[in-house]
């Protein structure tokens, strides 16, 4: 399971950055009032959530078992 963590983990820091990113570029969007663009990153953000908060899940239920 070690490496199914580690694997977990790395994907975590993925969907971080992706997040991070996402957000910036929303911001830029806003900025420039582009509204596809907003709307794509708004998604980007949502899923991103969608994942970290999956991805944690898993790792604390790895830690209880």
């Amino acid at each position: 399971m070690t490496a199914n963590n580690e694997l977990k983990t790395w994907e975590l820091a993925v969907w971080v950055a992706e997040l991070e990113r996402a957000t910036t570029d929303l911001e830029h969007a806003e900025k420039f009032d582009d509204r596809g663009s907003m709307a794509h990153n708004k998604e980007q953000i949502r899923w991103a959530k969608i994942k970290i908060a999956e991805i944690e899940d898993f790792l604390d239920i790895q830690k209880g078992a």
